[in-house]
């Protein structure tokens, strides 16, 4: 999977979607613990199965991913 790259970008950690496959609007980040509780926030409204994503748009690095279940949120470790 590729990500957009950005270069030069105040807010370079973003969410991505990766059952709808696009990045979640308004969702842009200059510190990488904003964007994983922001991840967690998504994660915890979104249906169950969606997995949302942290990434680096300025190298395309992922960071991490959550997926809801049932009953809980999993994290795995990103690169």
């Amino acid at each position: 999977m590729r990500y957009p790259v950005v270069s030069e970008s105040k807010r370079p950690y973003r969410l991505w979607d990766a059952n709808a496959k696009c990045a979640l609007r308004w969702r842009y980040y200059s510190n990488p613990k904003r964007a994983h509780m922001g991840a967690l926030i998504e994660a915890r409204w979104a249906k169950v199965g969606t997995v949302v994503e942290v990434y680096n748009a300025e190298n395309g690095r992922l960071l991490g991913q959550y997926r809801r279940t049932a009953t809980t949120i999993e994290f795995t470790q990103g690169d």
